[in-house]
């Protein structure tokens, strides 16, 4: 089963991310970045790496590209001068926008092939063996220290 989900995973994210490189020319990691600093707007690079589940040279690389691009701006931190808030520029914002609707068209071609119910059961078994195995990876660390 892990081997299944994983492979429709790197299938997907493949897809997705030929999908956004041809309409936009941003790879599905650097729109990943962008979409959370949208969501979390003053978010740290600490925080963006928990959410996009990259190692922190990636995620600091992609962070760097995507300034260098006009499209997220750092700033120091006002309580730590040693982190950086991340922002979206109004380029960035507008990508994101523009990135979403076309999303949202990918999203529902790839699941056209369920009913409304199968995508409803989906959906909810994606989050209970999310929330599983997050609580089994906090008790994992509980047990350690």
């Amino acid at each position: 089963m892990s081997f299944r989900l994983n492979r429709l995973c790197e299938m997907t994210k493949n897809s997705a991310s030929g999908f956004y490189e041809r309409e936009f020319g941003i790879g599905l990691r650097e729109l990943r970045v962008l979409r959370f600093a949208g969501l979390e707007p003053g978010l740290t690079l600490t925080r963006l790496m928990e959410l996009v589940l990259l190692e922190k040279t990636v995620t600091s690389k992609l962070v760097t590209a995507l300034a260098r691009r006009g499209l997220l701006r750092r700033e120091v931190g006002e309580a730590d001068a040693r982190q950086l808030n991340l922002y979206l520029t109004p380029a960035g914002e507008a990508l994101v926008a523009q990135t979403y609707q076309r999303g949202d068209v990918l999203e529902k071609m790839f699941l056209s092939v369920l009913t409304e119910a199968e995508v409803k059961t989906l959906d909810r078994c994606i989050d209970k063996l999310t929330s599983a195995l997050i609580a089994h990876q906090q008790g994992s660390e509980a047990s350690v220290d």
